[in-house]
């Protein structure tokens, strides 16, 4: 179990492990522009990687009033409630029958859905699901990583008639001086994501507790 970190002092150096979780940050500086959230937003967002636990800070910082994230349990979903990034965790279980289960609950709390709706699993079959969730005149965010050949069917209509937005959002580098204002003010906090360290010849083994699910983010070490 890790502690909740204290946030830097400001202009305080960052060490490797946090300064590796830059990049990923300025991606979620990025998405958060795209999605263009209004004051007093309710938020949904499936999946808590070290992405999703930065877009979930800045979520909050941004107009996001109320944040529910669904993801399964594990590693992410635990740090995610010790950091206390959102206002509601509600664990996903991966067998079929209990996640139809778990997504049925979850949508019967919010009947109406949410303002936006933000899918960063990277999983199609969530993808596909997400679109009940999102209230009319929401926003579906695109944020997950998915191989060229998928594809997911969605209903047409229901996106016409309730006048949603689908967006998609992709990398960036040029949010890093923002990134950097947001961590020097305590406000974006890095410490804690990268839970698991391995030296280059450790190559295959952190693959295999990445594969695995049990960290929240691995990073190879140097010296």
């Amino acid at each position: 179990m890790h502690a909740v970190p204290t946030p830097p002092a400001p202009h305080a150096a960052l060490s490797p492990r946090d300064a590796v979780l830059l990049e990923p940050a300025a991606c979620a500086l990025h998405g958060l522009e795209r999605m263009q959230l209004r004051p007093g937003s309710r938020v949904l967002l499936f999946g808590c990687g070290p992405t999703g636990l930065l877009l979930a800070q800045l979520i909050r910082l941004n107009g996001g009033a109320h944040l529910t994230i669904a993801s399964k349990g594990g590693p992410k979903l635990e740090l995610a409630r010790r950091m206390g990034v959102a206002e509601r965790y509600v664990e996903i279980p991966e067998s079929a029958a209990s996640s139809a289960a778990a997504f049925d609950a979850l949508l019967s709390a919010e009947p109406d859905g949410w303002d936006a709706v933000v899918e960063a699993t990277g999983s199609p079959a969530v993808l596909e699901r997400a679109l009940a969730f999102v209230r009319k005149g929401g926003t579906l965010v695109v944020y997950g990583v998915y191989a060229p050949d998928v594809t997911v069917a969605w209903s047409p209509f229901r996106i016409w008639e309730r006048e949603m937005t689908v967006l998609a959002s992709f990398c960036s580098m040029q949010h890093l001086p923002q990134v950097l204002e947001y961590v020097r003010a305590g406000r974006l906090r890095l410490g804690g994501v990268v839970d698991r360290e391995f030296r280059v010849e450790e190559w295959g083994e952190c693959m295999e507790v990445v594969r695995r699910g049990e960290c929240v983010k691995a990073a190879i070490v140097w010296d």
